[in-house]
């Protein structure tokens, strides 16, 4: 009969051998699954058109900076029309009036040449009998240094609202 030392020598290996085993087994499982991943990982590096995912990145940055430069630029010449279209006259008004009250047709007219903030010229001309005058005011937010007309007054009016 074997010793007490002898079983347990034995028992021992056996244990030894079994845990062996089992690690065999887990290693061998985990060299398997870590060579699925790594060819997921390259065929995912590669991509469908066999451009790696880290070029394709650095395009789409790329682009994205180009589209960035882009849409600043874009957003000044907006800026810049929004301001060029505020100083912009809009539509023109004209009032027609006999300037002398006589006989007659309304010859004389007020035009007003105004931009959104009220800035621009009226022009009017006085037809009488004899002679015809034209003349320009200069207008800046709805105001003139030179005395308006009532028609030029009116046709400012017109043209704001």
């Amino acid at each position: 009969m074997l010793s007490l030392k002898d079983q347990a020598l034995i028992l021992s290996a056996g244990v030894s051998f079994i845990v062996a085993i089992i690690s065999l087994i887990l290693s061998s499982v985990a060299a398997v699954r870590t060579k699925k991943l790594r060819n997921r990982y390259r065929s995912l590096m590669k991509g469908e058109s066999g451009i790696d995912i880290e070029s394709l990145i650095h395009r789409y940055n790329d682009r994205v900076i180009a589209l960035e430069q882009e849409i600043e630029r874009m957003a000044g010449l907006i800026k810049n029309h929004d301001l060029r279209i505020t100083q912009k006259v809009e539509t023109a008004q004209v009032l027609r009036y006999n300037a002398f009250g006589e006989k007659g047709n309304d010859l004389s007219f007020s035009v007003a040449f105004l931009d959104e903030k009220g800035t621009g010229a009226v022009i009017s001309s006085i037809f009488g009998r004899d002679e015809s005058r034209v003349y320009a005011k200069p207008i800046v937010e709805k105001k003139s240094n030179y005395a308006l007309t009532n028609e030029e007054q009116e046709v400012i009016l017109k043209q704001i609202k």
